[in-house]
């Protein structure tokens, strides 16, 4: 009688002590998968056109708070007028315009596309 109790508790214990090491190697396991990168967040930034500067290729905007922002423009940025294919001659001063893109170091937007909302 004591046997098959010693055996029970000693077969117990076994499963017991195999099912905790097992856990640590599933974990290890799914850390180990290679994790999708994340799509980069494109940045939105509307305004007033308060001035173009076509030698530096900078707009500068106004804010909803009277606050002036910097768009800087290249030539792979797309242009739209009223949301229809536009150029850079869509942007005047005192048009609304929309801006995608993303921030650069001097927190200026770097523009993938300008959307021209309102003439003047």
């Amino acid at each position: 009688m004591k046997r098959s109790f010693f055996r029970s508790i000693s077969l117990l214990l076994g499963i017991v002590i195999l099912m905790a090491l097992a856990s640590p190697l599933n974990a290890q396991k799914k850390e180990k998968a290679p994790k999708p990168p994340k799509a980069p967040k494109t940045e939105r930034l509307s305004g007033t056109i308060q001035m173009i500067n076509k030698d530096t290729s900078v707009i500068t905007l106004r804010t909803k708070g009277n606050i002036n922002r910097y768009v800087v423009y290249s030539n792979e940025t797309q242009f739209t007028y009223r949301n229809k294919p536009g150029s850079l001659d869509d942007v005047k001063d005192g048009r609304r315009v929309i801006c995608l893109g993303k921030y650069d170091d001097k927190a200026r937007l770097v523009a993938t596309r300008v959307d021209v909302r309102e003439g003047k």
